[in-house]
């Protein structure tokens, strides 16, 4: 068991959804948590004892100094995952990198750790029967990708210095999500979308992602090292959508959606954000990975040197989570 007692964690992106699971999870295990909020972030689902919220932003360095003050583990899980400019994706996910790495290195004098969530998109897609490994040539496909690779590849630069760790996980799922919500919804309507790409996905269950996460952030094999933590399953499309119709009660009528309505949905969101000010994960680069069709990654690194070993089914998964949602009146 991976035990945290007396030990302080910063945590940036503690607000978000897999932030807030982190952060539960510490606090379970003992630690006395820092979290980096913004003034504008909202903090349902923050543990209201055993944190300390700090204000502060990856992308205002002055913030940074303070917040990494005494601290012996710093999880960096902040990052834009949906932008109507692509430079903002560069100026928060590899600038912002580089502000608390800057911090960490003049800063925390203590520190056993720095592990940083990066993602399978950093490393591009898979090809068919093949999971992307960690040897894997990057090939990253859209501005998000590329935003977090190059934040790896700046982390790299301070390794001699500092003790990093970095994750990349595929799609996150789990309770408190609001983005995979929208498919959950869609299904739940009577759509099963049927797309022209097979695909192999990996997902994780955010469960899963927080124990491979404090695996590999107290491991002394993991020091310097990158590891891809998902769930052994690697599903179609169509098998995540059978899961989801079982785990909503519907079976709902599957509908192909060729190409071209892909991209001109995606087009129709992006008009929505223009227009509205609706904001939207899916764009025309969601619509670049989705047609890629394959983005499957494997976890066996992570098996092998940190103990890895995932726990949640992906039908059992999905099926709690839509229990959660319907609970929290999200579906």
């Amino acid at each position: 068991m991976v035990d945290f007692t007396g030990r302080s964690c910063l945590v940036t992106g503690a607000t978000g959804f897999l932030g807030s699971h982190l952060v539960a999870a510490l606090v379970e295990h003992g630690a006395r948590v820092r979290c980096l909020v913004r003034s504008t972030s909202r903090r349902d689902f923050l543990p209201t004892l055993g944190v300390e919220l700090v204000t502060g932003d990856v992308t205002i360095p002055e913030s940074l100094p303070s917040a990494v003050d005494d601290v012996d583990y710093v999880f960096h899980l902040a990052g834009l995952i949906k932008a109507s400019d692509p430079a903002d994706y560069f100026r928060v996910n590899y600038l912002g990198t580089i502000a608390l790495l800057e911090a960490c290195r003049s800063r925390a004098r203590q520190l056993q750790r720095i592990l940083i969530v990066s993602s399978l998109a950093a490393a591009g897609p898979s090809a068919p029967g093949r999971p992307v490994t960690e040897s894997w040539p990057c090939r990253p496909v859209t501005p998000y990708g590329k935003s977090k690779l190059l934040a790896e590849q700046a982390a790299s630069a301070y390794i001699s210095e500092l003790p990093i760790t970095i994750i990349r996980p595929p799609t996150i799922y789990g309770p408190r999500d609001r983005e995979t919500l929208l498919l959950f919804r869609l299904v739940a309507l009577g759509i099963r979308p049927h797309l022209p790409v097979r695909g192999e996905i990996s997902i994780v269950h955010a469960t899963d992602l927080v124990t491979g996460i404090l695996l590999a952030a107290t491991h002394p094999a993991a020091t310097g090292e990158t590891f891809f933590i998902a769930g052994d399953e690697i599903l179609s499309f169509d098998e995540v959508i059978s899961h989801l119709a079982r785990a909503v009660g519907r079976q709902g009528l599957t509908i192909p959606v060729p190409r071209w309505a892909v991209q001109a949905s995606a087009r129709a969101a992006e008009i929505m954000r223009e227009v509205a000010g609706i904001s939207l994960v899916f764009d025309r680069w969601k619509a670049v990975e989705i047609l890629e069709g394959y983005w499957a990654c494997s976890n066996e690194r992570a098996r092998r040197l940190l103990g890895f070993a995932p726990r949640i089914q992906v039908a059992d998964g999905l099926a709690a989570t839509a229990r959660w949602y319907r609970a929290a009146g999200w579906l």
